[in-house]
Order: structure tokens, then sequence, then C-alpha cells
């Protein structure tokens, strides 16, 4: 935590500010240009092979079916070869996945290749706060996620509008061929990094723990706060659903939505090192909970609109809430994961998140099922239970000083 410990001398935040931007900050950077052009494209693109909206939301659910089989997994990756080089094992399965959305001939191809873009987001997201994990102390940690957050919101601010110029020049299928070029550009920027000639130690088989026994030594959080995560990644990823649709819904064109999820982005982008102050002076809460309502309404909020402006306005909101809550789930997962097995709980708990991701889309194709407007005010219910879930199992600020214990030997 940031509050805690003394802070390093100048020349060793300048060395330590080095390493992160180059195995860590600029390859996400890239990376997540091509993922944050791609994301309000699921829903569209399954529109374009003349599906209906209930199976169009589930674009994004099967993306986040790839998150959720692939993160359990990816922290066991780590482990054996290294955070730098699980890493670009990770942003090559992002590659395939762009590449094998861009070539789809139909729905099913399209969804398979979804999935395995989602398999290789979620890796991607594990290896690289073990990277961060395995270079800064526990007093600097919150800064360096909230920092990694706040890179990620400006890639998904520049990659819609990128991608909403391509749509404009050659279509919609080429953004994906893009996003494959700036994930390419973020496996090179790895490359040439100083942590990649670095040798990965691997523990003794005696030290390893396994899979079943991290979850069996963090059980407690994981039933209790665990929770609170799942519903987070429901409300997070229905941003990336019901911008798209209720979009399409009105009759915007494809270009025109890419740009307001840009706003949407824009807004996002500019909180996170406000978000990553409070969070660190006055605790989690500050900045979940109300990051949590906020979504509820921007969803909400959609139902009254009839126009790109009311679209626009919501979207505004909507990014306001989810840049509230910059990096406070990584920053959570941080505090409690153990110190055996860090990466596999953090694998869990990316897994948890996934699940919501998976969750929430799957509610809001059932509901817009019955009645296009039930999904959304559905998806509203969701932001208030997510709410009130951080309120009751983020423990106290004051008990955060005390990392949580890993399992025993």
């Amino acid at each position: 935590m940031a509050s805690a410990g003394v802070s390093p001398e100048p020349s060793a935040r300048a060395t330590l500010v080095r390493a992160l931007v180059a195995s860590t900050y600029l390859p996400t950077f890239l990376a997540e240009i091509g993922v944050g052009a791609i994301l309000p494209l699921l829903t569209l693109s399954l529109l374009d092979f003349g599906s209906p909206a209930t199976v169009a939301s589930l674009g994004v659910g099967l993306y986040s079916l790839g998150r959720l089989i692939a993160s359990p997994f990816v922290g066991a990756l780590v482990e054996r070869l290294g955070s730098t080089r699980a890493s670009m094992a990770a942003l090559g399965l992002l590659g395939v996945g762009a590449l094998a959305c861009a070539a789809a001939p139909g729905v099913l191809p399209f969804l398979a290749g979804a999935v395995v873009f989602g398999a290789g987001h979620a890796a991607v997201h594990v290896s690289r706060q073990a990277q961060v994990d395995d270079l800064v102390a526990d007093h600097q940690r919150a800064r360096a996620l909230t920092t990694l957050a706040g890179l990620w919101r400006v890639a998904n601010f520049v990659g819609p509008l990128l991608g909403a110029a391509v749509i404009v020049a050659v279509g919609l299928s080429w953004t994906y061929v893009m996003s494959a070029g700036f994930i390419a550009a973020g496996m090179v920027a790895l490359r040439l990094a100083p942590a990649w000639r670095r040798r990965h130690y691997r523990h003794a088989p005696e030290h390893r723990v396994g899979l079943a026994e991290v979850v069996r030594h963090t059980a407690p959080t994981l039933r209790t706060l665990g929770i609170a995560v799942v519903l987070t990644g429901a409300l997070r990823q229905l941003r990336n659903v019901v911008i798209p649709l209720w979009g399409a819904h009105l009759g915007l064109d494809d270009h025109t939505i890419s740009v307001i999820f840009s706003i949407s982005a824009a807004v996002d982008m500019v909180l996170f090192v406000p978000a990553g102050y409070v969070m660190d002076r006055w605790g989690r809460k500050w900045t979940a909970v109300p990051s949590s309502l906020l979504l509820a309404a921007g969803t909400v909020m959609l139902l009254g609109t009839s126009d790109a402006l009311g679209l626009a306005i919501a979207g505004m909101v909507l990014g306001l809430g989810n840049g509230w809550g910059s990096g406070v789930l990584m920053t959570l997962a941080g505090d409690v994961a153990p110190a055996r097995g860090r990466a596999m709980f953090i694998g869990l708990w990316m897994a948890l998140q996934d699940a919501g991701g998976l969750l929430g889309p799957v509610l809001l194709s059932v509901g817009t099922a019955i009645a296009f407007p039930l999904g959304f005010g559905a998806a509203g219910v969701v932001g208030v239970a997510t709410a009130g879930a951080m309120m009751r199992w983020i423990p106290p600020w004051r008990l955060r000083e005390t990392p949580a214990a890993g399992p025993s030997a």
C-alpha cells in the first residue's frame, strides 16, 4: 500500500519506473489499443452477420467465457515460465484471437475467435500483474497498479477512435487486423525490454503450491469478497455491451457508436489519478462503492435516450463510474493474495471477475429476449447489488496493513 513503508530514493525510483515502462506499461499500452478497438465491435460484428440482439449480446459473453477458461491456469504458466515470458505467450494468443475474428466467415467461427481472444486477454491480465508484483514492493503496489489501469483506459480511448477510422476507410473486419498489429507491436516492445534477458528461477518442488492448496487456504476470502468481484465483473462487462447494443437499437451507424464508446473511455481515463489517491488515502470502499452505483445509473439512463447525444451523455456516466473504480480489483487482489502461490491466486481472482463478465451479458440477453428494456433494468439492479457487496465485504482500511497469510508449507 502506498501509505506504508518508506519511499525509495530518487535514483531507485527512476530505475523502477524505467523497468515498469519497458516490461509492462509500454507493451500493455500498445496491446490494449488493439483490445479497446475490438471490444465495442464484438456485438456489432454479430449484428452485421444478421444475428438478433439476443445473440449479438452473447459475443462479449463468449469473450468472457474465454477469459474464464484461461484465468485459473495462467498462474501456473507464470510459475513455470516467469512473468515476462508468460506475458509474451499471452500476447501471442491474444493476437491469434484477433486474426481469427477478422477471418471468420460466419457466426460460429467468429464466436470461436472471441473465445480465443478472451483467453489471451485473461492471460495478459494475470501475467502483467505478476510482472508488477515482481518489480514493486507492497507499499508501492496501489500506485503501480493504478497507473497500469490508467494506461489501459487511455488505450481504450485511443482504440475505438482508430477503429472508427478504419471502419469508415476499409470496413469493420479490418479493425481486427489493426488490433492484431498493435498487439504484435506490444510483443516487440516486450522482447526488447531488459526484463526479457533476465533468467527466471523456478521454485524447488518442495516449495511449490498447487491450485487446490491455494483455493483451500484462501477460501474465506474467495467466498465473501469474491462474490463482490463476480458482481463487479458482470457490471463492468455490461458496459461493453449496452452502449453498442442500445446504439444499434437507436439506428446509429457503426463508426458513430465507436466514437461514442471513445467518449465514454475519455471520461474513464482521466480519473485514475484521483481515484488512486482516494484509494490510498481513505481506502478501497471509497472508489469501489461509488463506481458501482454510477455504472448502474448510466445503464438505466440509456433507457431514456433517443439519439446520439443522449447515448453519449449516458456513456459519459458509464465512463465516470468505470474510471472511478480504476485499479481497485487489481489492488484488492494484491492486498489479499498469499505470499506463496500468489500468481495462482491472482488467476483465481481474475476467474471470478471473468465469471461475472460472462454472467452479465447472459443476464442482458435473457432480459432483452423477454422485453428489450428489461435487460437494461436488470443491469441496474446488478450495479446496486455490487455496491452493497463491496460495502459489506471490503475490510476496514485499518485492517489492510497486514498482508493475508499464504498456504503453509
